[in-house]
């Protein structure tokens, strides 16, 4: 990568230069990159938490943040979260410990973020509506010393405090952030939520305290890039869960090869940061990037359209993290209150396909570029994107990021490299991709093979480089010994006037192997005929790819960043 180690002090003026005279005829996507973006990116590796000081040196008196009353400078927010770093240093919060944050987008999560890293501890996240049976399996499994979670939410944080034995939790609110008219019925809220009990042995305090315990840390603990800065909980490629060990490396380049490629003005931009934080797309594309680059974030707790479509009105973000249901929703809202947005300007998707239709009224309600991409935790998460210049194809990935080797595999030894046109499996080679899971050596050698992370995603390259996802290897449905992609059905299904949205799995079949089985969800007003969806399927596309189940279902089992849960699908239809 050219990358040069030890770079420990604050960046200069351009974080992240650009590399120069560099043959870019070496893979086939660079001839189609922007003529601002490099194959490569030269940049300093450097932990996360030099990334904001350095900001904070050059844009101190820039708004780091908004969040309903709370508006921090940089030079504000560096100093909470230097005297946060101190308190919990004084708290027995050390170098390599890991605290987990159960904690939605509010400013604490990015203080607490930085404070850890600030003193080398390991933030691990996770989803703060995860029940306290899931926090003490992921607590447990990551040896984790602290936890910090919501008060609303604070009964299973508690609960898994008290499963392990925990010694240290911590407790941050919304509340002091919020105007009166939200902040009387949140109080409510926590009222009804009841007092949340740790054990005898866990420590409680309030977030607040520790501006107070300890004094402010003068300068990080330690300066290697190499270790773990983030503990990323996973499906994993295939599917079971997992934590991919995120270094401070991995994350420095995925900004760095942002910022080369979106070309952000630094210390000029708006980001709308919805994307929850404790998923590291949230946490890289929505917080560690932007404020590398001196932009101010708007960030939301969790997302609602009408909230969220104002919050867009009174602060004008020039970008926008979103994934294509959120996507969907703001289309709905600005067409039910006829109104359109001014001021943003570009729009990254990522996560799951996003529909022709979706994206076009929504570049059309706004005037924003939407650039569709692909990631996974194990990247950091960037891998794919869709370039700025107004190349950018519906339905694809786009292009491969600066210093990211692609290619794709066959599916049956996993080591032969199949030409443009065909499907193979996903790998990448990068200085983003992850060290590996934690304490998972055999997960670990199957998803990395000599260097090459096995995605477990099907897809097909053009001759110029511009990559479309078919489908889920674990998805990929066998029926009758021949290759049905759900995804294609899908596309079929969903031109019917009569669905809305469907999913399609496979189901174990004694005769077939498997069965092509596909769920429904009715347009409204509609009924939906199952014979007249099989006919419609029949008419545009091979037999063997026609559902032989069709189900009805109000609505498709979903997770928080609007993918299918495939496998409730599955156990439902077995």
């Amino acid at each position: 990568m050219g990358a040069r180690r030890g770079a420990a002090g604050p960046l200069q003026d351009s974080p992240f230069p650009l590399m120069p005279d560099w043959d870019a005829a070496d893979s086939p996507w660079h001839a189609a990159y922007p003529e601002h973006v490099p194959p490569r990116v030269e940049f300093p590796v450097v932990r996360v938490e030099r990334l904001l000081e350095a900001a904070t040196v050059r844009y101190p008196d820039r708004i780091a943040l908004h969040y309903f009353r709370t508006s921090w400078t940089y030079l504000e927010l560096y100093d909470r979260v230097r005297m946060v770093a101190g308190s919990l240093k004084k708290l027995g919060i050390g170098t390599g410990d890991r605290v987990l944050l159960a904690l939605p987008n509010q400013p604490e999560f990015v203080v607490a973020w930085f404070a850890l890293h600030t003193i080398g501890a390991e933030p691990v996240p996770a989803n703060p509506l995860m029940s306290g049976s899931e926090l003490a399996a992921l607590a447990r499994k990551c040896g984790v010393k602290a936890a910090l979670g919501l008060d609303v939410r604070m009964k299973p944080v508690a609960e898994m405090a008290a499963m392990i034995d925990l010694p240290l939790l911590v407790e941050t609110s919304l509340a002091t952030h919020l105007p009166m008219h939200l902040r009387v019925p949140y109080l409510l809220q926590r009222t009804l939520a009841g007092t949340a009990r740790a054990s005898d042995v866990t420590r409680k305090l309030p977030f607040d305290s520790l501006y107070r315990i300890g004094r402010p840390l003068v300068s990080p603990a330690i300066d290697d890039v190499h270790c773990p800065a983030v503990l990323q909980p996973t499906g994993g490629t295939t599917g079971t869960p997992k934590v991919a060990v995120l270094t401070h490396r991995n994350l420095c380049a995925n900004v760095a090869q942002l910022h080369a490629w979106c070309q952000m003005e630094p210390g000029r931009e708006t980001f709308l940061s919805v994307l929850p934080f404790f998923h590291v797309y949230g946490a890289t594309c929505a917080m560690l990037s932007p404020l590398a680059g001196g932009s101010t974030l708007v960030l939301q707790a969790r997302f609602d359209a009408a909230r969220t479509l104002r919050l867009m009105q009174q602060h004008r973000p020039g970008v926008a993290l979103l994934v294509p249901f959120m996507i969907a929703s703001l289309n709905d809202e600005m067409r039910k209150r006829g109104v359109r947005l001014d001021g943003l300007r570009l729009c990254m998707s990522g996560a799951s396909a996003l529909s022709h239709d979706v994206a076009a009224e929504f570049e059309e309600l706004t005037g924003a570029r939407i650039l569709e991409g692909f990631g996974l935790s194990e990247a950091s998460p960037v891998t794919h994107s869709n370039p700025s210049d107004g190349t950018a194809r519906v339905g694809t990935i786009g292009l491969p990021l600066p210093g990211t080797n692609v290619r794709l595999v066959d599916l049956e030894t996993g080591t032969t490299e199949v030409p443009p046109g065909e499907v193979g499996e996903l790998t990448i080679r990068g200085p983003q991709i992850m060290q590996g899971y934690l304490d998972a050596p055999d997960e670990t050698a199957i998803a990395l093979r000599d260097g090459w992370l096995h995605t477990g995603d099907l897809a097909r390259m053009s001759g110029d480089g511009f990559f479309e996802i078919v489908d889920r290897k674990k998805d990929m449905i066998i029926t009758g010994g021949l290759n049905v992609y759900p995804s294609e059905v899908e596309e079929v299904l969903a031109g019917h006037p009569s669905v809305l949205r469907c999913a399609v799995v496979g189901v174990e079949d004694r005769h077939y192997g498997e069965k092509v089985c596909a769920w429904v969800v009715p347009a409204k007003g509609c009924r939906v005929d199952f014979d007249v969806l099989r006919n419609f399927c029949r008419a545009q596309m091979s037999g063997y790819k026609v559902p032989r189940e069709f189900h009805e279902c109000r609505e498709l089992p979903e997770s928080f960043l609007g993918k299918v849960r495939r496998v409730e699908l599955r156990q439902k239809s077995a």
